[in-house]
């Protein structure tokens, strides 16, 4: 059988070096044709110990130093280093969970020539992980926004059938699905691969590049076929529920509020109808507590998981910050308003 060469590009900055000897672990254990790969390290200048351990495996580290605040322009630069036939995005904490995972992705590649990418259709974990990871692998999601926005690619662990997109085919080991405008779901990160002569036509400015909407431009030019592989890569999403959401706001504030008029993709879009009502359910539902309950039930039924139990709390907690950042935006922004009046026209108590 003929493997096709496979670029790997990880964005790097001090990663949790537990996580990051498991991920390249996994990546040196693949059954897969070493000549055949190349691992593209873009670094933001780390100092903790992971430069070393990645050129201790043979990887070819970049380090951008300025680029630290910017992943996503060095994962640009990777990509057009890249010189595989396919492109693997696979983030540091990223773990494959077999030797046959490469095997398994690049196998509808090879079978259809219209396929663009490939994802895992689920998320796993190991039972050493912590709840917090163990939710987000059980969810299919790491926000249960994106989860009731159903812009996640992955599913939960209850489902057994891929149901977005218009399925074209259902095979053994993958399922041929094609997205539209309304069904494109977030695409293009933790262990997705995708065609780099494809790929390579929407990666034309590190600066304003962004996966979601690389992908997202390559809907427009008529790329919408991909590949749902039957099986899953771990993500460690962290322990703190708190920290995790922060870090999920800050994503938030950078990449919409900021860029907003700059976007190809809105993983809310409030110019959707369905958008704003699949919202608007997620706010009552995690306010008044029932559905999350009643889905942790129902998926703990199907996998015997205390994680699940997390679902209302999280639930919760989203709702609680992205309602929080959405009101600091919008005071500021009232205030910058207000700071344009003459100080003689301002109302009492502003300066």
């Amino acid at each position: 059988m003929t493997f096709p060469t496979i670029s790997v590009v990880t964005c790097s900055y001090n990663s949790d070096l537990t996580m990051l000897r498991r991920a390249l672990a996994s990546l040196k254990g693949q059954r897969y044709p070493p000549e055949k790969l190349e691992h593209i390290v873009m670094d933001g200048g780390s100092t903790n110990g992971s430069l070393e351990l990645f050129r201790q495996r043979g990887t070819h580290v970049e380090v951008r130093r300025d680029l630290l605040a910017k992943p996503q322009a060095r994962m640009s630069l990777g990509i057009a280093r890249s010189r595989g036939e396919l492109v693997l995005i696979l983030e540091p904490d990223n773990i494959l969970p077999d030797s046959h995972w490469l095997r398994q992705m690049v196998k509808p590649f090879q079978d259809h020539a219209g396929v663009v990418g490939a994802f895992s259709m689920y998320n796993s974990y190991d039972e050493t992980m912590p709840l917090l990871t163990k939710y987000c692998a059980l969810i299919g999601a790491n926000d249960p926004t994106i989860y009731y926005l159903n812009k996640s690619e992955k599913l939960p662990r209850f489902a057994r059938h891929y149901t977005k997109g218009e399925i074209l085919l259902e095979a053994e080991d993958y399922c041929i699905v094609r997205f539209n405008h309304e069904t494109l779901p977030t695409l293009g990160d933790n262990g997705h691969m995708v065609r780099r002569s494809l790929i390579q036509k929407v990666n034309t400015n590190p600066e304003t590049f962004i996966h979601v909407d690389a992908f997202a431009k390559l809907l427009a030019l008529g790329h919408g076929t991909y590949a749902a592989v039957k099986n899953s890569v771990v993500h460690y999403t962290g322990t703190n529920i708190f920290r995790f959401m922060q870090g999920r706001v800050t994503i938030k504030e950078k990449f919409y509020n900021r860029k907003k008029d700059k976007r190809s993709y809105f993983v809310f879009d409030p110019h959707s109808s369905r958008d704003r009502l699949n919202l608007l359910r997620f706010i009552v539902f995690s306010l008044t507590f029932i559905e999350p309950l009643l889905l942790s039930f129902r998926g703990f039924l199907a996998v015997r998981e205390a994680a699940w139990f997390l679902h209302p709390v999280v639930c919760f907690v989203a709702v609680l910050s992205y309602t929080w950042s959405e009101l600091v935006i919008r005071l500021n922004a009232m205030m910058v308003r207000l700071r344009r009046v003459p100080r003689d026209q301002r109302p009492y108590g502003i300066s």
